[in-house]
């Protein structure tokens, strides 16, 4: 039996038949003005807003991570930025946003330090090589072997790019400057290579990564890697 008789609603859960007072569910109506349901409106506006902070930073990095198959990088970009709106100390509950949380010591570091790509960190593939000047915006790599170079299964190339990523997170505006790609294959004979980046104009929060993407050649022809283990970013600074 399933249904509703009298005021009991009749239904099954799980493979178990269940009977219940009805009116005892949400509604729209009564999540948006029952006094008891406030709770959830200060949860439900701060997880959107949560939402649409993660969209647009992750949308900002595409251009490094926009080929990356990662069935995971949603739940745990979400579970950052909840963790940064937490930090929030000037705004009331239901209204606490993501900007306040950031701009703490607590927050930047949060931030700075979080896996983009677990699987590809960079600068181990490198061999731990390279070091990032702020004055100058360069990455130099020096004594540099490609023998050590941790080339994922099958690729014969490898592309590195240095970009610098301004995000304003009160008006959600981000700029993304990145130097030109630098390729190398496995053969690869110099010792040293360094990347340079330009300054972007807009003001806000800075974060520079390191980005890598895999290639296999094949008759001359280049297939870009897009799993997790061969595409990657590792925050710089």
């Amino acid at each position: 039996m399933s249904g509703t008789l009298g005021d009991i609603n009749f239904y099954t859960r799980k493979g178990k038949k269940i009977a219940r007072k009805a009116g005892g569910g949400f509604n729209g109506k009564a999540i948006k003005t029952k006094p008891s349901m406030v709770r959830v409106r200060e949860n439900a506006s701060e997880f959107g807003h949560c939402s649409t902070v993660k969209r647009k930073f992750k949308a900002s990095l595409n251009p490094f991570m926009s080929v990356r198959k990662d069935g995971e990088m949603h739940g745990r970009m979400m579970g950052l930025f909840m963790k940064l709106k937490g930090l929030d100390r000037i705004n009331d509950r239901g209204q606490r946003r993501v900007g306040p949380g950031v701009v703490t010591e607590r927050g930047k570091r949060m931030l700075l330090d979080f896996d983009f790509s677990p699987g590809c960190d960079v600068l181990v593939r490198l061999g731990g090589n390279g070091v990032y000047d702020a004055a100058s915006r360069t990455f130099t790599v020096s004594d540099f072997d490609v023998k050590q170079v941790g080339f994922p299964k099958g690729a014969t190339h490898l592309a590195l790019t240095l970009g610098i990523l301004r995000f304003d997170f009160e008006t959600l505006k981000h700029e993304l400057t990145m130097s030109a790609p630098f390729y190398f294959d496995n053969e690869f004979a110099d010792d040293a290579f360094e990347l340079s980046v330009a300054e972007p104009s807009l003001d806000g929060f800075e974060m520079v990564v390191l980005g890598m993407k895999s290639y296999q050649e094949i008759d001359g022809r280049f297939y870009i890697f897009q799993s997790s283990k061969a595409v990657g970013v590792s925050v710089l600074n």
